[in-house]
């Protein structure tokens, strides 16, 4: 909006100057080669000094005479009845003065030497004059109209164009984002408009994988609810009924842990500001390990390298805890001996890595294993809990902190994540 108006407001001035000086000199050239005769003026000056030494009933019977003739427009009027105390001094002072009506007719005042009386001539501005005028006018505004007109045309194109697009985007949401030259008023319209359009695409393709992950999520335990209570039905022994009751008890709680997953998931789906502070990291991750692990009856063992006194580090905790979370929770899933936690600061940003010991991630999944729902196809059935949501949000967790995650092979021949963000986030409180 400030570019928007300096410029328009810059090239109005401009064009304003700009065409009042050329217009300007086309007067002074029509002026030049037409020179205005201001023979009311002469006449004004030739009864003022006729009236000297007569009675003021010759000057009037003469001025009647010319009124009556309609040579001119002549009155003589009493110094009083002229309005304007500055005027009434410079006539009294013996000043012969002009004015212009609103119609550009031009009145001579003359007060007469001798009486407090004023001679009112007036002569109307030929026609060439008036229709040059009033072509100098036109040209002005006809100028500045164009000026203008130019000015929003660029605009009124961009602005088009976005309509358009938005009416492509409304009957194609892969309509491609739409680009603008740097310098357009509309360019951060447009850069809102492409976010927009990315932001729906996105809300639209995770809406299509929650709903498939969902239906194929539930379908399994639905199917095997559904086959428990028919066994149920034709079977009366008390053992298999309780067999029966678990199997239910179970697929129950699976369908609860996807609803919770999702709704869990859900609220990650809109960016929050975020509450950037300093704080202890290692002692989140010892923290977290205790929490995950603590259950396990022979757990992988932790090494966490770090720095003998590590600076505070800054991010959104709560965030930060969840993506660590996550990472060590899967670490803890594929792991079969140890998980190492490196944690490295610098000027320019904080990294934290988790490396564990289990089969690895091929290298032909490790960009696909942080969208929504994707779980590997060769991971083995005990480890297939889950729903492919747990690294959807580390990615998200990394993006809102201006961040990466990356995916590669440990040392110990499993899979390493890192993590990276920068010491102060953009965007945060």
């Amino acid at each position: 909006m400030k570019r928007a108006f300096l410029s328009l407001y810059l090239l109005i001035v401009l064009a304003t100057l700009g065409l009042g000086w050329a217009l300007d000199q086309l007067w002074s050239a029509y002026q030049a080669e037409h020179p205005t005769q201001a023979p009311g003026a002469v006449l004004a000056e030739v009864l003022q000094h006729s009236s000297t030494g007569r009675p003021l009933d010759q000057t009037r019977s003469l001025v009647h005479r010319l009124a009556q003739e309609g040579q001119t427009d002549v009155r003589l009027v009493p110094l009083s009845d002229i309005s304007g105390e500055a005027i009434k001094q410079r006539l009294q002072a013996g000043e012969s003065l002009s004015f212009e009506d609103a119609n550009g007719n031009l009145y001579h005042y003359r007060k007469l030497a001798e009486h407090p009386q004023v001679i009112i001539i007036g002569e109307v501005t030929p026609d060439a004059s008036r229709r040059f005028e009033a072509l100098l006018a036109l040209l002005f505004y006809g100028a500045l109209a164009a000026v203008v007109f130019f000015w929003l045309w660029p605009l009124t194109r961009d602005l088009n164009r976005l309509e358009q697009q938005a009416e492509a985007l409304g009957r194609n949401p892969e309509t491609a984002v739409m680009e603008l030259q740097g310098h357009s008023a509309a360019q951060r319209l447009a850069q809102a408009f492409n976010q927009m359009a990315r932001r729906i695409r996105d809300l639209l393709r995770s809406q299509r994988e929650m709903t498939h992950a969902v239906s194929h999520e539930l379908r399994t335990p639905l199917a095997r609810m559904k086959f428990a209570l028919e066994m149920a039905d034709t079977n009366s022994d008390p053992q298999t009924l309780r067999n029966r009751l678990q199997s239910l008890k179970a697929d129950v709680t699976e369908m609860d842990q996807l609803v919770n997953q999702l709704l869990h998931y859900a609220r990650f789906e809109q960016q929050p500001s975020l509450h950037l502070t300093p704080g202890d990291m290692p002692g989140l991750l010892q923290d977290l390990w205790q929490r995950l692990s603590g259950h396990l009856e022979h757990p992988p063992r932790l090494y966490l390298h770090t720095a003998p006194h590590p600076p505070a580090v800054t991010c959104d905790w709560p965030l930060m805890e969840r993506a660590l979370h996550n990472l060590l929770q899967n670490a803890l899933r594929y792991a079969r001996e140890r998980v190492d936690i490196t944690l490295t600061t610098a000027a320019d940003g904080t990294e934290v890595q988790v490396e564990d010991d289990g089969p690895g991630i091929p290298e032909e999944e490790r960009e696909r294993i942080f969208e929504s729902f994707v779980r590997l196809r060769d991971a083995p059935e005990l480890h297939s809990a889950g729903f492919g949501l747990g690294l959807a949000i580390v990615h998200r967790v990394m993006q809102w902190h201006h961040g990466t995650v990356r995916v590669d092979t440990a040392t110990t021949g499993g899979a390493r994540f890192t993590l990276h963000w920068p010491t102060a986030p953009q965007g945060g409180a």
